[in-house]
C-alpha cells in the first residue's frame, strides 16, 4: 500500500489532462497522486503540512474533493479531506506519535484527533455512517484491525471510496 497519497474525486472532466500531467492515475471517477516524498521523522512536521497544503491546493484548483492519506510505519495514519480548497475532515490516530519518550504522556492516554467527520459524511451522502466511522476512528489498535494499514481500508469501505488495493491492481 502506498504510505502516502492524495484521492480525488468529483474531478471535473476539463481538468483530467492537468492531471495526468502531474503524474495522476486514475480509475473510475478517482485520481491518485503520489507526491515524490517519503515521511521522514526528523522533518515530518513540515512535511505534514506541506503534504495537506498540497491536498488543498489541488482540491481548490480543480474545483474538487481531496483526501490527503499519511500512513507513518504503520504507527499513525493522518487524514485531511478537502472540498474545494476548504478543510471538512481531519484525523490523526497518534497525536502522540511523535511525543517525547521520557514525559509522562504517552500514545496510550492520547486518543486520536477526529475532526469535521459529521461533514465528511455528509459530503459523501452517508451521514447514517458517521457512529460507525467513529468508531473506527477512535479504536485502538487490536481491536479489530492490527495495523493502520487495516483501518485505513475499513474507513475507506466506509465511506464508499476505493481501498488501497482497488488502486494498487490496476
Amino acid at each position: 500500500m502506498p504510505r502516502l497519497y492524495i484521492l480525488l474525486w468529483d474531478v471535473p472532466n476539463v481538468v483530467h489532462l492537468e492531471l495526468e500531467n502531474l503524474g495522476a492515475t486514475s480509475r473510475g471517477d478517482y485520481w491518485w497522486l503520489h507526491p515524490s516524498f517519503e515521511p521522514d521523522p526528523e522533518h515530518l512536521y513540515r512535511q505534514q503540512a506541506g503534504f495537506a497544503e498540497r491536498a488543498a491546493q489541488l482540491s481548490e484548483t480543480l474545483h474538487c474533493t481531496a483526501l490527503g492519506v499519511m500512513n507513518l510505519e504503520d504507527a499513525a495514519l493522518l487524514l485531511w479531506a478537502y472540498h474545494r480548497g476548504r478543510l471538512v475532515f481531519q484525523y490523526d490516530s497518534n497525536p502522540m506519535y511523535l511525543g517525547c519518550p521520557v514525559c509522562s504522556y504517552s500514545s496510550e492516554t492520547v486518543g486520536a484527533f477526529v475532526h469535521g467527520l459529521d461533514e465528511l459524511c455528509r459530503l459523501r451522502g452517508l451521514p447514517h455512517r458517521q457512529q460507525t466511522l467513529r468508531a473506527w476512528l477512535v479504536r485502538r489498535r487490536g481491536l479489530g484491525f492490527m495495523s493502520e494499514r487495516e483501518r485505513l481500508e475499513k474507513i475507506l469501505a466506509l465511506l464508499e471510496l476505493p481501498t488501497s488495493s482497488a488502486h494498487t491492481s490496476q
